[in-house]
């Protein structure tokens, strides 16, 4: 529970036609055993649904805000991380779900590691919904890893770690002149934000305990229509470049035997009418020294053999 010295965290949903899925999600916010909250709905809509719900709920720490032209989703996260006034803020999805500690989790964080540019809590995704129960539950020791530098982090990511950036709470200070470069990324900007926030100096810290969730998306609902095989490659040349130019044997394994499965996930995410010819995303991946086959052992080698014969087929 925050008493009145807390720090004010400002959390934005960024909204877009989903308000039966908002109710629930909102819900969870407003409950969150820190008070010290104001909350703000961001509708990318031309819908008054939303501003009558926030209207109906009486809360004065919720307020509603219509975008005066579209910004489309990426862009409305954006926006929602740099709105409210609190000194930490939070842009959260309106289909995710949140426990109730988990904003005192984090703003404890941030306050005792006056370095910490941001908390995130490690992706978990959900079809069926957690119950009252799940959200409820409180954990203590805390899990969490600090990150201290842009490498770590990048290391972290390799052996599995992935910050949901629908759970990023931040510390305004640490965002001041730091740019989201869209046009570079397209849906993929979110780990390259987190990273340039890192290079300034700042840490970070990513919780394990099971706090946040993140409700599945099919593969085909959109959200990548603007992402290109281009900003995929992007992606894995900048985790290339954060790393040491001399890296050591676990860090050649981790990340090749990660770009061996991820060249192929997001392959498939890309528009199919924009793609290239796998087996040519590919070789370009290996010329670039992001992609080698035999870290992945026979798996790796039969991905290669597949793109082959795609190619003479």
């Amino acid at each position: 529970m925050a008493s009145a010295a807390d720090p004010l965290v400002s959390i934005t949903i960024p909204c877009y036609r989903q308000l039966d899925l908002l109710r629930r999600s909102l819900d969870a916010v407003r409950t969150q055993t820190y008070r010290a909250l104001d909350i703000t709905l961001l509708d990318d809509s031309e819908s008054d649904d939303y501003r009558s719900h926030v209207e109906s709920l009486g809360d004065p720490r919720v307020r509603y805000h219509r975008n005066p032209a579209r910004l489309g989703a990426m862009q409305n996260m954006f926006s929602a991380i740099a709105t409210g006034r609190g000194e930490f803020t939070m842009a959260f999805h309106e289909d995710d779900l949140v426990s109730t500690s988990y904003i005192a989790m984090a703003a404890g964080l941030l306050e005792h590691n006056p370095r910490c540019a941001f908390v995130a809590c490690q992706m978990r995704e959900f079809s069926d919904e957690p119950s009252v129960a799940d959200l409820a539950r409180t954990f203590s020791p805390l899990e969490y890893e600090i990150f201290s530098t842009g490498a770590d982090l990048v290391r972290g990511i390799l052996r599995g770690v992935e910050p949901m950036f629908g759970s990023v709470v931040y510390r305004r200070t640490a965002l001041d002149g730091v740019l989201p470069d869209h046009d570079g990324y397209a849906t993929l900007v979110d780990r390259p934000f987190l990273l340039s926030i890192l290079a300034r100096g700042w840490t970070a810290a990513v919780i394990q305990s099971p706090l946040v969730w993140y409700r599945h998306h099919a593969a085909d609902d959109g959200r990548h229509l603007a992402m290109t095989t281009g900003h995929v490659l992007r992606l894995l040349r900048l985790y290339r470049s954060v790393l040491p130019a001399q890296w050591s044997a676990d860090e050649r394994r981790a990340f090749f035997t990660y770009t061996g499965y991820w060249l192929f996930e997001l392959y498939r995410l890309t528009p199919p009418d924009e793609r290239p010819p796998v087996w040519r995303y590919l070789f370009e991946a290996w010329r670039q020294g992001l992609y080698d086959p035999r870290a992945r052992g026979r798996s790796g080698l039969r991905q290669i053999q597949r793109a082959l014969l795609n190619q003479t087929s």
